[in-house]
């Protein structure tokens, strides 16, 4: 009796697992299926927000060839009519551009100052090796000026760049500034300006414009020279902010077009600091109704 009860009772117990078994394994079953068909929505929706990308991103090709088509004939237009607009507008006024830098060029400002009429009679580069002269240096430029205090060195060659601009030229100065580094000419810096163009801008911060810029500003003002700064737009720090202090007016964008009709315009008489930065007032000066008309 005892003997069929255990086997009983093992039979009961076997029962109940193969039972529980079953459900587990049941359950599993439904899991996997509920877990596949979770990933084959996900996979779907994927796929849908796949293709509404790709046509947003189609749409946006399309969008910028439009743009970009539509900018090519502003642009060849600009090119066109742009000789025309400027012709003459400067002619017979002699300009010298005085770069404080030597790390960007200024092709395309000069031949727009010259289809404009201008005589762009010299380019004159100052080196950085104004700033880092080693002590014979020094001591050569100081004994050449008559310079007493070291101080005094780099504000003297300033000066002496300054009134050369006015029209008081001294062949051995300059020829001995050229000689040391400190300075490159391109062109003739007899012929005195009545317009100086002071390009700047540089690839680093540093303290170039307080040395140079300002007190080379300060002087040409002395001597009663207009003068109007200017950068290009791909300047890594921009010296506009310091110009404008110093009461110039500015151009921040002097590598296009829109830049050099502003130039122009500003030697014409529109004062004012233009561009494409935040130190810009307007892109470019307004023309008068006359220009408006036309």
């Amino acid at each position: 009796m005892l003997i069929n009860i255990k086997y009983l009772v093992i039979t009961v117990i076997s029962i109940f697992l193969a039972l529980g078994i079953g459900i587990l394994i049941g359950i599993q079953i439904d899991s996997q299926d509920i877990i596949l068909e979770q990933q084959e929505i996900t996979v779907q929706r994927m796929e849908n927000k796949f293709d509404e990308l790709n046509r947003i991103n189609l749409d946006l090709q399309n969008e910028v060839k439009q743009l970009s088509a539509a900018n090519n004939i502003n642009e060849n237009y600009i090119k066109n009519i742009f000789p025309d607009y400027i012709k003459n507008k400067l002619s017979g006024v002699h300009i010298i551009i005085l770069e404080t830098a030597d790390e960007y060029t200024y092709t395309s400002m000069r031949q727009a100052l010259k289809t404009a009429g201008a005589q762009v009679t010299s380019v004159t580069i100052i080196s950085d090796k104004l700033l880092y002269m080693n002590d014979e240096e020094i001591s050569n430029i100081m004994e050449y000026f008559g310079i007493d205090e070291k101080d005094n060195l780099i504000p003297v060659i300033l000066k002496r760049i300054a009134v050369t601009i006015a029209g008081n030229y001294n062949p051995d100065d300059i020829a001995f500034l050229i000689e040391k580094g400190i300075i490159y000419v391109n062109g003739d810096l007899q012929q005195p300006a009545d317009y100086v163009v002071l390009a700047g801008g540089s690839s680093e911060k540093n303290n170039k414009p307080e040395i140079i810029d300002i007190p080379l500003i300060k002087e040409l003002k002395k001597l009663s020279l207009p003068l109007v700064g200017v950068e290009t737009t791909t300047v890594e720090t921009s010296y506009i902010e310091i110009y404008k202090k110093q009461k110039l007016s500015t151009v921040d964008n002097v590598d296009t077009i829109i830049g050099q009709t502003s130039l122009i315009l500003v030697i014409n008489g529109k004062e004012g600091n233009y561009g494409v930065k935040k130190s810009a007032q307007a892109l470019m000066p307004y023309l008068n109704e006359e220009e408006n008309n036309r």
